[in-house]
């Protein structure tokens, strides 16, 4: 497969993650800016449920897009979604603030935020279903695990670009509109990858169906009537993928700032460590997927995750170093590595994108996205930022007991996509 026709794929979930990660390190900015009329525990934990309510319509979202993709195509619906993922993010740039605009800038905030969820309902799922489809059987986890390199690229991005430019100005300068430049930049290069997208080709999966007249005219009932148990095993296996990426690669600086009173520009340094680090251990972790299996993979995730997410933020709280929170990047990592090969595995061609959108989604939605809402007010209410280290391991746990009971040793070796 192509470089060029796999960063094309992966451009829409560098920019779903270096807008999303955005919000989420700028919450503190953004709740000053549209939540001014609360306090300030309020004014964040509003700005997180926006965060948020953009997750609740992604289930919504993937089955928009997951109906698209399965009955016209994974490249249609791939040039759709960024469209409307790079639009609303150039709007949230150019919204004025609530003392200019009142409670129309708050519900303007909110309206864009949905219309990105939408979109993103079916992006990522979007991109990992046509990687997965378009490359050979024993290199599958290391091409489609370019989507989560993509997403981690967009954390970067949005971290290097959030700390370049508020070290760039006084901080009150950039609360009144420095904060705007990155959100500017995020649309015009999501822009640009709806530009990178018009030349994809088409799955030789998705041209089989076609040829074969195979395409399902109602794919959600597909999956009602026949992938229900699928899509709930998708949604448990997910628990630790979305509480991981939502509390170690996006909350992770505000919890380092609200907590142990790092500076911000210092904990989006950090983040961009993490970051970079993913790259690395994502791809050497891809290639041990392809060649011991799906099931061996993950199990080393989730037991690492269980087993270390106590003690390493023990060590954080105790000891004051982020280099403790390593070993968790590193299962982090482990398990985005065989996560988008281990569930284009789990269905067949006809149904895919619908049911993978939608058990993805849900997951992300009800798990992710409410993450940093949930752990600011456990922390909160419990007096105590080990709680976190609770959260992670229970969602692993979880995924843990899919990952032994549903997941055969070799998962995915002789798997037809085609099917």
């Amino acid at each position: 497969m192509k470089r060029s026709s796999i960063f094309a794929a992966i451009t829409g979930n560098i920019i779903e993650w270096y807008d999303f990660t955005l919000y989420i390190f700028l919450a503190p900015v953004i709740a000053q800016n549209f939540f001014t009329q609360q306090t300030h525990l309020n004014a964040l934990l509003s700005t997180f449920l926006v965060f948020a309510v953009g997750f609740f319509v992604r289930p919504l979202g993937s089955l928009i897009f997951g109906h698209l993709g399965d009955r016209y195509g994974r490249t249609t619906t791939l040039k759709l979604s960024i469209l409307f993922i790079s639009l609303p993010t150039i709007g949230i740039a150019l919204l004025p603030t609530y003392q200019q605009w009142g409670i129309y800038s708050s519900l303007s905030l909110v309206l864009f935020r949905l219309i990105q969820g939408l979109c993103i309902g079916g992006e990522f799922a979007g991109s990992m279903i046509y990687l997965s489809e378009m490359a050979p059987a024993d290199k599958r986890a290391l091409t489609s695990c370019m989507t989560n390199n993509g997403s981690n690229f967009g954390v970067l991005c949005a971290t290097l670009m959030a700390a370049l430019v508020s070290s760039l100005m006084p901080e009150a300068d950039f609360y009144h509109y420095g904060w705007r430049l990155p959100f500017i930049l995020g649309g015009v290069v999501g822009l640009l990858g709806l530009w990178l997208r018009r030349d994809l080709s088409e799955t030789p999966v998705f041209n089989s169906l076609r040829a074969q007249a195979r395409l399902q005219p109602r794919p959600f009932l597909t999956v009602l009537r026949s992938y229900k148990t699928a899509v709930l095993h998708i949604f448990l296996l997910l628990m630790m993928a979305a509480t991981g990426s939502y509390v170690l690669m996006d909350f992770m600086s505000n919890y380092l700032q609200l907590y142990f009173h790092y500076t911000l520009a210092d904990a989006l340094k950090i983040q961009a460590i993490y970051n970079a680090l993913t790259f690395f251990v994502v791809t050497l972790a891809a290639r041990f997927s392809d060649r011991y299996g799906r099931r061996l993979t993950l199990m080393v995730a989730a037991l690492g995750y269980i087993l270390l997410s106590l003690p390493c933020f023990y060590l954080l709280k105790t000891e004051g170093s982020w280099l403790w929170l390593l070993p968790l990047v590193i299962f982090y990592c482990i398990e985005e590595a065989s996560m988008p090969a281990t569930m284009a595995e789990m269905f067949p061609a006809a149904a895919r994108y619908t049911g993978i959108s939608l058990g993805y989604n849900l997951a992300m939605a009800l798990v992710g996205g409410t993450a940093p809402l949930i752990n600011t007010w456990l922390v909160a209410k419990f007096h105590n930022p080990l709680i976190i280290a609770y959260y992670l391991a229970a969602s692993a746990l979880i995924s843990l007991i899919i990952i032994l009971a549903y997941l055969p040793r070799q998962f995915g070796y002789a798997c037809d996509l085609a099917n």
